[in-house]
């Protein structure tokens, strides 16, 4: 099967413009085994089913054999529990198949965080699904203790225009999944197909040729849905005493904050426990750390902020986007740089980078520390974080371009903060 696969079906793969290099025999050889996968429609594993070429089957019949093809008008936990399904909608997580961004199966709540990871300007669309009569641990700094049972969903839509938000306005990308079986946490990765009908299991990942319009400006470029080893690779977590995939975002400093629910806006952590789904949250919130808000509509209003300010935003920007690796029990946990939000900047400066060289980074010419206080352009964190090359940007997985308004908020930061180096 995988000599069926021509050298211009694996080019159709990789970003336009792009040199082989870039892209390393392992996630070549990924993709050519994750596209044989599909064309053979094992679903992922399992006994997940499917047709030849990977097209569902005429919609008189279920599209999947086993338990993926079970009927039913509730969610399908005994797909979940143990099975990748080839379809998304074989999970029947949504009432409507087709949009993953509203209407989920009855329980399910949505959510959205104070600040979030930057994935090249597109619109994120959360939701959490919890077994019924079970509920998640609160937690003061990690993410909650979801029981067994419980599936996040996180769906990536792309904006023509970054000004003009909303799925109406927008293209599906791709759907991800964490199902939290009994082995542990399975992430899995769905990739939307050209009319938005459906989404198929896709463990290679995938590249799709993009468009959008941002400040003005049109940017072409290839969006990246990352393969399951890329997952496990941001979602590590290792202590010494576990060693396992784990949820990033639902942190109760990440949560604490009002979203606009049916019946009106609430306090997220509040709403959650009024669910029953989130069970040892403190009676009163106002002790609860809270990761101030910033969307890129703040870029233009950092000149009036004060230093205490930047520094907020600049270590809730830190958290989300590079501590799930910066920090002790992290993948980059070598590297000295821990930048969770909670962690002092006065007491542990060179945590943060101040004045630190680099493990093993070699950057260009000029750059000799990780933060250099009051000067951004010598410091390695912005300069890898304002870039798009993939050899030195950061992180070095889950984007393509470079965020312009996170880029200036760290800029901002650091050129606000006293001190020099050696």
């Amino acid at each position: 099967m995988v000599a069926a696969l021509t050298t211009l079906q694996m080019q159709a793969r990789l970003p336009v413009g792009s040199d082989m290099d870039r892209y390393p025999e392992r996630l070549i050889r990924g993709t050519v085994l994750g596209s044989a996968l599909l064309l053979a429609a094992c679903g992922g594993g399992g006994d997940g089913g499917g047709t030849a070429g990977g097209n569902p089957p005429p919609q008189d019949g279920p599209k999947e054999a086993g338990v993926c093809g079970d009927a039913g008008s509730g969610i399908n936990h005994g797909a979940l529990m143990s099975t990748n399904c080839q379809y998304l909608s074989s999970y029947r997580l949504f009432k409507d198949e087709t949009n993953p961004t509203a209407n989920p199966a009855v329980g399910a709540v949505p959510y959205d965080l104070t600040t979030a990871l930057f994935s090249d300007y597109t619109s994120k669309y959360r939701f959490v699904f919890l077994p019924d009569g079970s509920s998640a641990q609160y937690s003061t700094q990690e993410a909650f203790d979801f029981p067994v049972g419980t599936v996040i969903s996180k769906t990536f839509a792309l904006p023509a225009d970054t000004a003009f938000r909303g799925i109406e306005n927008e293209t599906l990308l791709e759907t991800r999944l964490l199902i939290r079986r009994e082995s542990g946490w399975t992430a899995l990765p769905y990739v939307w197909n050209a009319d938005k009908t459906e989404a198929e299991f896709s463990a290679a990942g995938a590249f799709i040729p993009v468009s959008l319009i941002h400040d003005g400006q049109q940017i072409d470029f290839s969006y990246e849905v990352p393969d399951t080893n890329m997952c496990k690779q941001c979602h590590q977590f290792n202590d010494g005493v576990r060693n396992a995939i784990v949820p990033i975002g639902p942190k109760a400093r990440l949560l604490n904050r009002a979203f606009d629910y049916d019946n009106g806006p609430e306090n997220q952590l509040q709403h959650w426990r009024k669910a029953g789904i989130l069970a040892g949250l403190p009676d009163d919130l106002s002790p609860v750390t809270t990761v101030p808000a910033y969307v890129d509509a703040d870029a233009s209003l950092l000149a009036g902020r004060t230093t205490a300010e930047l520094t907020a935003l600049a270590k809730g920007y830190l958290d989300v986007n590079c501590a799930h690796c910066h920090r002790p029990e992290g993948g980059a946990s070598n590297t000295g740089l821990h930048l969770e939000y909670w962690r002092s900047l006065a007491d542990e400066p060179v945590k943060h980078g101040t004045c630190k060289l680099p493990v093993a980074y070699r950057a260009a010419e000029g750059l000799n520390y990780d933060l250099v206080p009051g000067d951004a352009s010598s410091s390695i964190l912005h300069y890898r974080i304002n870039t798009a090359e993939a050899r030195h940007r950061m992180p070095e997985i889950g984007r393509h371009l470079a965020h312009q308004e996170g880029a200036a908020l760290i800029a901002a930061w650091i050129d606000g903060l006293p001190g020099g180096c050696p």
